[in-house]
C-alpha cells in the first residue's frame, strides 16, 4: 500500500514537471520586457510634412571684432539710367547665411490621430509618408 502511494507520487511529480517545463521555456523565449507587435505604439507615426524654416540668428551682447558689413544706402548724381536711391547690405552671401539659423519643422500625424511638431537641425534623412517612432523630441527611424 505503501509502495502504492509513492508510485502515485512519483508519477504525478513527473507529470507536473512535464507540464511546467515548456511554460517556463516560453517564457524564457519571449521576456516581458520586449515589445509585442500586436499591440499599438502610442509615439509611432507617419511623417505628413517637412517645412524649412529661417529665422535671424541672435547677435551677441559683445562682439568679439567688428566687420566691415551693415546696410548702405548708395545713389547716383550723374548717371541719368539709376536715378533712385537703393538700400544695400554690404556683405557676401556666406556672411548673410551666417546670420540666418536654418532648421526644420516636421509635421507628424501619429497613430492614435495626434499630430506632433517636432524641430530638427537636419532632415535629410527624412521624407513625408516615412514611419517614424518619437522619444523625448527626436525622431528615430525604424531599423
Amino acid at each position: 500500500m505503501r509502495g502504492m502511494r509513492i508510485i502515485r507520487i512519483m508519477a504525478l511529480t513527473g507529470w507536473a514537471l512535464l507540464c511546467w517545463a515548456p511554460a517556463t521555456a516560453q517564457a524564457e523565449r519571449a521576456p516581458r520586457g520586449e515589445p509585442s507587435l500586436n499591440l499599438p505604439c502610442p509615439e509611432c507615426g507617419a511623417i505628413y510634412e517637412i517645412r524649412e524654416i529661417r529665422r535671424e540668428r541672435p547677435a551677441p551682447a559683445t562682439p568679439q571684432r567688428a566687420l566691415p558689413v551693415g546696410p548702405t544706402l548708395r545713389f547716383s548724381l550723374g548717371d541719368k539710367a539709376d536715378q533712385k536711391p537703393h538700400v544695400d547690405i554690404y556683405g557676401s552671401r556666406s556672411m548673410r547665411d551666417s546670420l540666418v539659423e536654418r532648421y526644420y519643422e516636421v509635421i507628424i500625424r501619429f497613430d492614435d490621430g495626434r499630430w506632433g511638431r517636432i524641430e530638427v537641425p537636419d532632415a535629410s534623412a527624412l521624407k513625408p509618408g516615412d514611419r517614424v517612432h518619437v522619444h523625448d523630441q527626436r525622431i528615430e527611424l525604424p531599423d
